[in-house]
């Protein structure tokens, strides 16, 4: 067996270069192995960037407009692409060079003409240390059983999305979730059914949700929705964030159909009821503190339980004035 072929053919490689025969070669060496995809350009080779995300970018040194230096510094400034892993190709052979786009942040210099046999396993390597590296992260930043963000990840992507509200003035919302009648199946059942129905509410949180917003694992039973980018006006940001709350709150409501293999080859089948209190609170720019913000959307999740559960309390914010009595 080659070394290439253990390759997955997932893996999608960027290649980079003005020159039209030199991507051709790259393309002949990963092709059958590789989703390939070119640009013969710096401002190309970005906006690809930007739209595909690619594993590997092998990118050329010496191009007019844009050179690769400029290419690669730009990537690495922009947080969807400096994890990226660059590879620069050139025909220069200047210690200085080598050391000048390792400093910019590329991972390994090969020069011109490539070895087939080198530059593929220079590559094979860089991809398996991308794939180490993220599973590294995910064992760090996500909750091992429902592979949501932990509360690591979630400060990181709270942290983000009131940056963001700060730059454009947008509303954000935080929603803070408990199971309403979680412990009883733990109880009877035992924690295994438990965390086959924590898998489920996590699928049903995420899909009532849209992709540029955060759904949490918080700890135990308790989950937390971020909602990013609702509107500039607050009583409109009210409006979208208890509809997406009511959402929620009805997707959870619905019966879980649990199973769970038995020792003896049986299948357990479970039908089990379980709604959720949830507390709720707006956020814009950096008025209020990531701590106050989760707290806030806490003490109404308390509300919502004392009110009777399966409800959606909005934290009442004290006004000036009360607060400074």
């Amino acid at each position: 067996m080659t070394a290439h072929a253990t390759e997955p053919k997932s893996a999608t490689l960027l290649v980079v270069d003005d020159q039209p025969l030199n991507i051709q070669i790259l393309k002949h060496i990963f092709g059958p192995d590789h989703r390939v995809l070119t640009a013969t350009s710096g401002a190309q080779a970005l906006a690809v960037c930007a739209d595909q995300l690619p594993d590997l970018i092998l990118l050329d040194v010496m191009m007019p407009d844009m050179d690769g230096h400029e290419v690669c510094r730009r990537l690495k400034a922009d947080v969807r692409t400096r994890d990226i892993p660059i590879i620069f190709i050139t025909v220069q052979d200047d210690p200085d060079e080598e050391a000048k786009g390792l400093l910019l942040g590329a991972v390994d210099f090969i020069q011109q003409p490539v070895n087939a046999t080198v530059v593929r396993a220079r590559v094979q390597t860089h991809l398996r240390l991308r794939r180490a590296l993220h599973q590294v992260w995910e064992l760090a930043f996500h909750d091992a059983l429902t592979d949501l963000p932990n509360r690591r990840l979630l400060n990181d992507r709270l942290g983000q999305v009131m940056a963001a509200s700060q730059r454009n003035n947008y509303f954000g919302a935080l929603m803070f979730l408990d199971l309403d009648n979680f412990k009883p199946l733990n109880d009877v059942h035992g924690h295994e059914v438990g965390d086959v129905l924590l898998i489920e509410v996590a699928k049903r949180l995420r899909q009532c949700v849209r992709e540029v917003d955060t759904v949490a694992r918080f700890g135990g039973d308790e989950f937390v929705v971020v909602l990013s980018m609702l509107a500039a006006d607050e009583g409109e940001s009210a409006t979208r964030a208890s509809t997406v709350a009511e959402k929620i709150r009805n997707a959870l409501a619905e019966p879980y159909k649990l199973s769970m293999a038995q020792q003896d080859g049986s299948t357990l089948h479970i039908e089990h009821r379980c709604t959720a209190s949830m507390g709720v609170t707006l956020f814009q720019g950096h008025k209020a503190s990531m701590a106050d913000i989760i707290k806030w959307a806490d003490a109404a999740m308390y509300d919502a339980k004392d009110a009777g559960r399966d409800r959606i309390r909005f934290y009442d914010k004290p006004t000036e004035a009360a607060t400074a009595r």
